[in-house]
């Protein structure tokens, strides 16, 4: 029973990792295209109909979570529309692509030697080649307004799982690319949107995400970030000491994990904040004294 909710946070956090990359494979690909450097293997990354391709995986992901699902909210319905419809124009796209590709230097063919009929030929298919390069270059507005909607609709979804624990630190390490797609007011407004103390709250969520993963190096460091940041904050250097006794522990540096483990233990904050983690830290510190002791009998 406990692997479910676990399942879908990480099916959640996929499912926007997989958007972003849909958003910059999208965004690569037209600028291939504008400096006339668009081949089919490239935007092949961004769109397939065999199942390698990130719009591909998003779309398969989006019927997997919403489509027959009775939990899924109004929001998530309709993302996995928005997605479904950016696919269809994707794949038509690259269909008019592959003919530009594959036939278009088949009609670059300058000869007095040709018949009437073959002109005829080659006037008809000049005319196709350049249809499909006008339909290719309106295809690609198309998708890159199709695009913004997705991304815009993208933010809905990462307010409506802000309790996701592994979202903190997905946003933390995605800084980059989300500045990058929404630009740097967009982004800190999004993180006020969901965490009240916007940065700050940010860091240390994204720590204690690192800490329930027992990622206690990761944990530690970013614990340590969020207490200079906040000196009123003392749960973060609680965590701080509490992340850094396990590290060391794991380590095998037994005196520095238990000089970790006494201050977290002595350190005067709200008992309630602490309480979650005392009996692992008073376990540690008897095997940390069992280890000293064996090593000190060595």
């Amino acid at each position: 029973m406990n692997m479910k909710p676990i399942n879908i946070e990480k099916k959640q956090i996929d499912l926007i990792r997989e958007s972003m990359c849909v958003y910059t494979k999208c965004m690569q690909c037209k600028d291939l295209y504008r400096d006339g450097a668009l081949c089919f293997g490239d935007i092949e990354e961004f769109v397939d109909d065999r199942g390698k391709s990130c719009l591909f995986k998003l779309k398969e992901m989006c019927h997997d979570l919403f489509r027959n699902s009775d939990s899924a909210s109004y929001r998530e319905k309709l993302y996995d529309m928005t997605v479904g419809y950016v696919f269809h124009q994707a794949m038509i796209l690259r269909e008019n692509l592959y003919q530009l590709e594959y036939y278009k230097p088949r009609c670059d063919i300058d000869s007095d030697e040709l018949t009437i009929r073959e002109k005829k030929i080659f006037l008809e298919m000049d005319f196709l080649v350049k249809k499909t390069e006008k339909k290719l270059k309106e295809g690609f507005k198309e998708t890159k307004l199709l695009l913004k909607e997705l991304v815009e609709q993208l933010k809905d979804l990462i307010r409506l799982y802000k309790e996701n624990y592994l979202l903190p630190r997905f946003m933390f390490e995605q800084e980059k690319t989300l500045v990058m797609i929404y630009g740097k007011k967009n982004f800190d407004r999004l993180l006020n949107d969901m965490y009240k103390d916007g940065r700050r709250l940010l860091m240390f969520k994204a720590a204690h995400s690192y800490l329930e993963s027992e990622y206690y190096e990761l944990a530690r460091n970013m614990f340590q970030k969020a207490a200079c940041l906040d000196a009123e904050n003392k749960l973060a250097l609680f965590l701080f000491m509490y992340s850094s006794a396990f590290f060391f522990y794991y380590k095998n540096r037994f005196t520095k994990s238990y000089r970790y483990a006494e201050n977290a233990l002595s350190l005067e904050i709200d008992e309630s904040d602490k309480a979650p983690y005392i009996d692992s830290l008073k376990k540690l510190r008897a095997e940390i004294s069992r280890e000293i002791k064996r090593s000190r009998a060595k």
